[in-house]
């Protein structure tokens, strides 16, 4: 059975009902129930990450096996007499994320495009038939802007910069063959380079973002927290943040949105540099608002100093998974730069065990290790957002602590 998403925040209906729309699954209509809005989607697995973070409950659903992949892959394997049938649908795949012109799946052992059975049709049937297969997917059941398809697998945890060297074209290039995939164009691309592969686009709280695909990663279980930072800080307004894991340009260009007089970006991928570059365009934002360093943020300091008679730091992110701990020590010494504001806040971004969320452990274990690091400073947590679950029992975690200084 799909499920349906309450939602109990009005401002949030339209941005999750455009997402819904955009991946091709959102099912009318939209209605009340209590004090909730209710959204209906096609989805059946209840792991699936566009449900994270939601309230959400089943609900009867008829004839969805007639609709969408299920169905349409069914019935392009009987028209070419395919005798394994009920096989290969039972390791059809079912969970993907439009990022227009990608459609993209979910890598699983069970259901996937990589199951032994599906290679062995495949490669039985021949590269007419897959194309055939994936050609006919796209044309029947998305918009005509999306015209390749690969399959998301796992990010591997000790890359620093996050890359997915494990997504897996299955139709059309996603990189152009005159490009060498070697280190130089991974680390030390060219403008030309830019445009030999494919950028996906998707708009999130009316902010446009940009990847691409091939090089860097896009994480939508954070728009929720992207939200939270246009809705409650209005202290943002005309005050300075540091984002010192900038990537793509998740929260920078929130923070732009909400209107900060400046943004100081970190950010080691010169991938996610270029499309931070391109949603800085795109959205019209001032160019000059916002200082891009492609280096490691252990550089922070020393390039905050050239600011600092300036400098008005309000806000400063701390977004890197599993922990943000090694930029702890760098945000408190970007804090001793200036003196011009009584309050910093940090958002300290963190995969957390529930348990030491359901203990407290956690914050009052980061607010003594912030002490450790500068004692002079007072601090007090105000807020912990639980964002998504990242593995079972344990949660992508904000924890905002604001700092005080004396001036």
């Amino acid at each position: 059975m799909p499920y349906e998403i309450l939602v109990d925040d009005p401002k949030l209906i339209k941005t999750i009902k455009n997402q819904l729309e955009a991946d091709r699954c959102f099912v009318k209509p939209v209605y009340s129930c209590g004090d909730y809005r209710v959204l209906r989607t096609s989805i059946t697995d209840c792991t699936d990450p566009r449900l994270e973070g939601f309230t959400t409950r089943k609900y009867e659903l008829k004839e969805v096996a007639e609709q969408g992949i299920v169905g349409f892959t069914q019935r392009f394997l009987e028209r070419h007499a395919v005798e394994n049938i009920n096989e290969l649908l039972k390791c059809l795949p079912l969970r993907y994320t439009v990022y227009t012109p990608l459609l993209l799946f979910n890598f699983s052992k069970q259901r996937s495009f990589k199951h032994p059975a599906w290679v062995s049709f495949f490669r039985d049937e021949g590269e007419e038939v897959k194309n055939s297969y994936f050609s006919d997917l796209l044309r029947t059941l998305f918009p005509k802007e999306v015209t390749h398809v690969a399959i998301n697998m796992p990010i591997i945890e000790t890359d620093v910069m996050r890359r997915p060297f494990n997504i897996s074209p299955l139709y059309g290039e996603l990189i152009s063959p005159q490009l060498h995939t070697n280190d130089r164009l991974w680390d030390h691309p060219q403008p030309s380079d830019f445009d030999g592969t494919v950028w996906c686009h998707v708009t999130q709280n009316g902010i446009k973002q940009f990847w691409a695909p091939m090089f860097t990663m896009f994480s939508r279980g954070n728009i929720k927290e992207k939200k939270r930072v246009l809705d409650t800080f209005v202290e943002i307004q005309d005050n300075d943040v540091v984002d010192l894991y900038a990537g793509i340009g998740y929260f920078t260009l929130s923070y732009l949105k909400r209107g900060a007089r400046n943004v100081f970006c970190f950010e080691l991928n010169p991938w996610s540099v270029e499309a931070l570059r391109r949603g800085l365009e795109a959205n019209n934002f001032e160019q000059d608002r916002c200082h891009i360093y492609n280096e490691s943020n252990e550089w922070s300091t020393q390039r905050l100093k050239e600011h600092s008679s300036k400098l008005r730091v309000r806000h400063i992110n701390l977004g890197l998974l599993p922990s943000s701990k090694p930029g702890w020590p760098l945000a408190l010494a970007i804090i001793s730069l200036q003196q011009s504001l009584p309050i910093v806040t940090l958002h300290i971004h963190e995969n957390v065990h529930i348990n030491a969320l359901n203990d407290n452990t956690f914050i009052s274990q980061a607010l003594s290790e912030l002490k450790t690091h500068n004692g002079s400073y007072e601090y007090s947590a105000i807020h912990l957002e639980k964002i998504k679950t990242f593995a079972p029992d344990v949660w992508h975690v904000c924890l905002d602590v604001d700092v005080h200084t004396t001036l």
